[in-house]
């Protein structure tokens, strides 16, 4: 196989470090997604994102992003988004609420609005949602018909979202085919909808998200810094070209994150959950690529297990905030160099509950030196 190992992990190939070339403000958000821990109750895990949530409106977080999840137990507490965005909105005053994202075409765009605009009621107008095509088979039972042209779908149907949520009448095939046109209630009290879209790797696909306005999120998934920074300004050329104002998009950057006191205490802390992640990807990857492969040609334990080790010290170096306040800084700040505006940090991966939420301060500390100053 003369697959790479960061092309097989979707790892980060090696970089240097940059310095920030200019001042623009950065904000943090905090996202959910991957917790499938197996010795706490479901219900522990929702008193865990309540608890980082109540945290995050408090400290100054922009917003918390929630996946959708199905029939899997990695991630199974978010099946539905907006369920967990009702949850939590009426215990929080300021934070938004964003989704990261819905898998548009398992749903009708009429039923995202009507479930979306009760919770933009409910929380004073503090809802952005974030779209993505989906991915995995499985979850088209939903809407099997749907699985080939999904990305087609999703680009489609945003649109649609964005008019119903503006009042405007919007047409959809009823029984037997008749055209039944609609406009969806309860009316949300943002007049329109801001949107992300879920990009990671295609070109295409970050320049498509600037030329139709919306915002970025993305992840360092095969990426290093200066390459996500070519990226982005590809989406900001697309922003141009689409009649946008090239600066005013958001790229939104998802990283695994533990800030603490001690980098020894996060490395004790993440190795055993982060390892465990890694392997996860790192068998289904192998397992694609041995079907692929003409000659069926597999890979020894022993060389997954050099494999997993090298992708562990690699992706902890490159690809995450992990370990002292000063050690996130220099992350955030190769962040703001490539022009990354907002840093979603994924705190929900298996790490200890109790260490998590020791590492609050230390995050809050860390966002403080990036947030504008209040009078």
């Amino acid at each position: 196989m003369t697959t790479s190992i960061e092309e097989l992990l979707g790892l980060p190939p090696p970089t240097a470090n940059r310095r920030p070339e200019n001042n623009h403000q950065i904000s943090f958000s905090l996202l959910f997604f991957s917790d499938v821990r197996k010795d706490v109750t479901d219900k522990q895990k929702y008193e865990f994102v309540r608890e980082i949530t109540v945290f995050a409106d408090r400290a100054g977080f922009a917003a918390i992003y929630i996946p959708e999840r199905h029939f899997y137990e990695f991630g199974s507490i978010f099946a539905n988004s907006a369920v967990m965005a009702a949850y939590l909105i009426p215990q929080t005053r300021r934070i938004r609420f964003r989704t990261a994202g819905i898998s548009l075409p398992l749903h009708h765009p009429a039923e995202i609005v009507e479930w979306w605009a009760m919770n933009d009621i409910l929380s004073d107008g503090r809802v952005d949602l974030g779209f993505g095509s989906g991915w995995s088979k499985p979850d088209f039972i939903y809407a099997p018909e749907k699985y080939t042209d999904r990305r087609k779908i999703c680009s489609e149907w945003i649109p649609l979202v964005q008019k119903l949520w503006r009042g405007e009448t919007v047409t959809f095939p009823g029984p037997d085919g008749e055209p039944v046109p609609i406009v969806v209630y309860p009316r949300p009290l943002q007049p329109e909808l801001k949107v992300w879209l879920l990009v990671t790797k295609s070109d295409d696909g970050f320049r498509y998200a600037g030329r139709q306005g919306y915002n970025i999120f993305t992840m360092l998934y095969g990426n290093n810094f200066e390459d996500m920074g070519k990226k982005i300004a590809l989406y900001r050329q697309g922003r141009a070209e689409g009649g946008h104002d090239p600066q005013s998009g958001i790229v939104t950057l998802m990283l695994h994150t533990l800030v603490h006191h001690s980098r020894n205490l996060v490395h004790q802390a993440i190795e055993s959950p982060f390892r465990e992640y890694i392997k996860s990807s790192l068998d289904a990857h192998i397992q694609v690529l041995t079907e692929r492969s003409v000659t069926n040609e597999g890979v020894s334990d022993r060389e997954k297990a050099k494999i997993l080790d090298y992708a562990y010290q690699r992706y902890v170096k490159t690809a995450a905030m992990f370990g002292t306040v000063d050690d996130a800084r220099k992350v955030v700040d190769e962040a703001i160099a490539i022009g990354v505006n907002e840093i979603a940090c994924l705190v929900d991966f298996g790490v200890d509950y109790t260490v998590v939420k020791e590492s609050l301060s230390y995050l809050e500390e860390l966002i403080s030196h990036y947030l504008p100053a209040v009078d």
